[in-house]
């Protein structure tokens, strides 16, 4: 066989699988990226949740420095 064309089966068995590794790659990335914005989303709902939490404990804490002090505070 000619040397040329050799060369450049062989040039495109190596393009070949690189292409091939490459798409392998990004759609390991992809299911990587699904899962980091699941895990985003819960850290959002979990901030969300403690901010509810905080607002229902500065009224608390409001009503009872009220209480304490017999009056309303500015």
């Amino acid at each position: 066989m000619d040397p040329e064309i050799m060369n450049l089966v062989a040039i495109v068995a190596v393009g070949a699988a690189l292409a091939g590794l490459i798409l392998r790659q990004g759609a390991r990335l992809d299911v990587r990226i699904d899962r980091i914005d699941e895990r985003i989303d819960r850290v959002e709902r979990g901030l969300a949740d403690l901010r509810e939490r905080m607002a229902k404990l500065e009224g608390l804490l409001e009503g009872l420095r009220e209480a304490i002090a017999g009056k309303r505070a500015a």
